[in-house]
C-alpha cells in the first residue's frame, strides 16, 4: 500500500488521481454516509402525439446534436418560451 501524498490544489490533485489506483491507499481512507440529493424538480409527463415523419426529422437532427430526441423537444419548448417572456 501506497502513502497519499499532500496536494497543493486540486489540480495537482486530480493529476495524481488520473495516474494512481485508489485501492493502493485503503488503509488511508475511512468510510463516510453520503446522501445525493437531486435539486432539479421533479417532472411532469405528457402525451405528445406527432407524426411518425416528424419524430424521424427529430430523432435525426437529435442524433448530429448527440442527444436524445425528447431533449431536444424539451429544449426547444423551453427556447421559445424563454422567447415569448
Amino acid at each position: 500500500m501506497g502513502r497519499l501524498p499532500k496536494f497543493e490544489d486540486e489540480r495537482e490533485e486530480a493529476e495524481f488521481w488520473d495516474t494512481h489506483d485508489s485501492t493502493e491507499f485503503l488503509e488511508e481512507t475511512e468510510p463516510v454516509d453520503v446522501v445525493f440529493v437531486d435539486a432539479r424538480p421533479p417532472k411532469k409527463q405528457i402525451s405528445l402525439r406527432l407524426d411518425p415523419d416528424v419524430i424521424e426529422r427529430l430523432k435525426a437532427i437529435a442524433a448530429r446534436k448527440g442527444i436524445g430526441y425528447q431533449t431536444l423537444i424539451r429544449m426547444w419548448v423551453m427556447e421559445r418560451l424563454a422567447q415569448e417572456g
